[in-house]
């Protein structure tokens, strides 16, 4: 009786117990410290990214307010953001500046010549725009006087005086861009024209310049192409920039005769292709101002450059060069 009695009351604790440790979960849930909640940014679905107001604007590389070195949360198409992140975000703001319109490989000019009448003179800019790549180019002869190589030429003044000399001694007898096959004395006088037009010291100097400074070619190149194309609107104190007639007659002088493409054939293949490159972008801008006055056609020299550059994946503006010359095509086929 007693064994019985004990069985009866083991069955009503046990339930008992349950019954209370459920009572006592569900209040120290509604009582007890409350769960940290964190905000997580997650991806946004196509079709509902025009809901978002708000949102950083600004460039690619721009930090967008998380705090630094969180991880990132990956999405089907990659990162998507740091997985914590303080809210409000205050995007920072940008804008247009004139050492901005100096970077990369001024496709912005062509966009402007495309808009732009052909009877009108397209220039790439004024005021902030015409100091600053005056500015650039000082800067670069200024540097070179503190290099040890150009120092060893013993030139007696400073490098952009020595340059400005250069400049205009090719300024004032330019090639003749065309005709070699019908006057034999031009394509004698091009095969040997910068022999001629300068003095042996001259072009050491150039030489190793070219040599020394190989690897910000590319950026140095977009500088001195931007100050040549500055045109009527920019002032030239010095009178050291050339005129663009004299500009197109070298941009032809290189692409369209035996003496000009010789000596590209002999400078380094990255150098030929960047000055043949800027060579064409010269002549179309000649063909947009209606002043290709020889008659210069550069669209035997477009997919090849394109087929070049393609197999250069080095260059700094690869993707944005072939895209300019794409462009150029393009105009050249709506034209026919």
């Amino acid at each position: 009786m007693a064994k019985n009695m004990g069985s009866r009351i083991w069955w009503w604790i046990v339930p008992s117990v349950v019954i209370l440790a459920g009572l006592g979960y569900y209040w120290y849930t509604k009582t007890g410290p409350e769960t940290e909640k964190t905000l997580t940014v997650r991806e946004i679905s196509p079709d509902r990214k025009g809901d978002v107001s708000g949102g950083v604007q600004g460039r690619a590389g721009e930090g967008t307010g998380g705090s630094a070195g969180a991880p990132e949360q990956t999405g089907p198409d990659g990162p998507v953001g740091p997985v914590s992140e303080r809210f409000p975000i205050e995007g920072r703001k940008t804008s247009e500046s004139s050492e901005v319109a100096a970077r990369g490989p001024i496709e912005e000019l062509f966009v402007k010549a495309e808009s732009a009448p052909p009877a009108k003179e397209t220039v790439p800019g004024q005021g902030g725009y015409c100091n600053l790549i005056d500015q650039q180019v000082s800067d670069f002869f200024h540097y070179l006087d503190g290099k040890a190589y150009f120092q060893r030429f013993k030139l007696e003044k400073d490098a952009y005086s020595y340059f400005a000399q250069i400049i205009t001694k090719l300024s004032n007898h330019p090639p003749q861009p065309a005709g070699e096959g019908i006057q034999p004395t031009t394509l004698l006088a091009n095969i040997y024209f910068f022999s001629r037009a300068l003095e042996g010291k001259d072009l050491r100097v150039i030489k190793a310049v070219i040599e020394n400074e190989r690897d910000t070619m590319e950026f140095n190149l977009e500088t001195f192409y931007r100050w040549i194309m500055l045109g009527k609107d920019c002032p030239n104190s010095k009178n050291v920039r050339p005129t663009f007639d004299v500009t197109y007659r070298y941009a032809g002088f290189f692409l369209n005769t035996t003496g000009g493409r010789s000596y590209l054939f002999r400078r380094p293949l990255r150098l030929r292709i960047l000055i043949s490159y800027y060579c064409v972008l010269i002549v179309y801008q000649a063909d947009r101002l209606g002043k290709n006055s020889y008659g210069l056609d550069v669209v035997p020299y477009l997919q090849p450059l394109k087929d070049e550059m393609a197999h250069h994946p080095e260059l700094e503006f690869q993707e944005q060069y072939i895209r300019a010359l794409t462009r150029i095509e393009n105009y050249y086929l709506q034209k026919r």
